[in-house]
């Protein structure tokens, strides 16, 4: 028993050689440069840079050494016992004492860091700028909000109207405006309508109305909130309705029903735009 114990251990300590000899490699090294780093007195701003630069170089050597002759890294052990060595060295040696400090806080950073990589990795670039982002969209949202009520009630009498510029594609026949208004059965968005029966089922047909967006500032991209040049969204939508409407008197139905609106915003080289199609089913009602 106690032979293959100790078959056991020379076996594992015979596997493991490199990745100790890395270890200690490392730790020499590092502790090497804090002896010359005492030896110069290589001190910025009353601090001397062993407490920083000792155990990333320690971390470097041991890492190197492992993947070169081990095949993988050791976790940077000789950084986190280096930087363990220099603080027991500066509490035993008073006379140039560490305190809680930005370099001192630094130099922990890199130890964890060289012995920690992807998981402090992971908290820096996903979870804090994750946080971050969140937090700068949420504070974004708000403002938008806050901005939108006061153009509410300051409405700018600078905005253009709908079709001032021609940014939409065409216009619409004016017979085609006063068509929704003269319609005898309203647009509905169910299959059956109350008071009367349809009688023949045309289609399905649709109408777009493309308008540009401007351009929107940082505030608007973090909420998400699209402004156009020339009209606003309902507009736009009424837009799409006539062309739908269009489309189904030319093919001889009277009123459409299932009415689906849909937006879509586009963007390319030349700016965006907003797509806001109307699809519906046209119909013969009596």
């Amino acid at each position: 028993m106690g032979i293959e114990l100790l078959e056991s251990l020379l076996t594992f300590f015979y596997e493991k050689r490199w990745a100790f000899a890395a270890i200690l490699i490392g730790t020499l090294i590092g502790f090497l440069s804090a002896v010359i780093c005492v030896k110069a007195d290589l001190v910025i701003f009353g601090f001397n840079i062993m407490f920083i630069i000792s155990p990333l170089i320690a971390g470097f050597v041991e890492t190197y050494i492992a993947r070169r002759m081990y095949g993988k890294s050791t976790g940077a052990i000789s950084a986190l016992l280096i930087f363990i060595i220099i603080n027991a060295y500066a509490w035993l040696f008073p006379k140039d004492p560490i305190v809680i400090n930005f370099f001192t806080l630094g130099g922990l950073a890199l130890m964890i860091q060289a012995a920690f990589p992807i998981l402090i990795n992971y908290i820096l670039f996903v979870v804090f700028l994750g946080t971050l982002t969140y937090l700068i969209g949420y504070v974004g949202n708000l403002l938008s909000r806050a901005t939108e009520k006061i153009r509410r009630r300051n409405p700018d009498s600078d905005e253009l109207k709908p079709g001032e510029n021609g940014d939409v594609e065409d216009t619409v026949d004016t017979d085609l405006k006063e068509m929704i208004e003269g319609l005898e059965v309203p647009i509905v968005s169910i299959p059956h309508v109350h008071g009367g029966k349809i009688t023949k089922h045309i289609g399905i047909v649709t109408g777009e109305a493309v308008v540009k967006e401007k351009e929107s500032n940082l505030l608007s991209k973090l909420s998400n909130q699209v402004k156009l040049e020339n009209m606003h969204i309902e507009d736009a939508k009424n837009m799409a309705i006539l062309r739908m409407l269009e489309d189904a008197r030319e093919m001889g139905a009277n009123t459409v029903i299932e009415v689906f609106i849909d937006y879509n915003s586009i963007g390319g080289l030349k700016g965006s735009a907003l797509i806001v199609t109307a699809t519906g089913t046209a119909v013969v009602y009596q």
